[in-house]
């Protein structure tokens, strides 16, 4: 199984926005080519990101599929 960072306090329309159980502050974010961004690399399994989850309090980038929304009761 593929390490997951569990976020709470879900907030944002455009983009996504949880805190980590560490307290870090994650963002949703999309390359945008036009302003010169180049691609990411996702800090767990090292694949290629032209979109993403940022750690605004580290700068690692990973994955939607590493990124889960702790829900009510869980």
């Amino acid at each position: 199984m593929s390490e997951v960072i569990k976020l709470r306090d879900k907030s944002g329309i455009a983009r996504h926005t949880g805190v980590d159980e560490h307290g870090n502050i994650w963002t949703e974010f999309e390359v945008d080519f036009f302003a010169e961004q180049s691609a990411g690399e996702c800090s767990i399994c090292g694949a290629e990101l032209l979109h993403g989850w940022q750690c605004m309090d580290g700068g690692e980038e990973v994955c939607d599929v590493h990124i889960e929304f702790e829900t009510e009761g869980n």
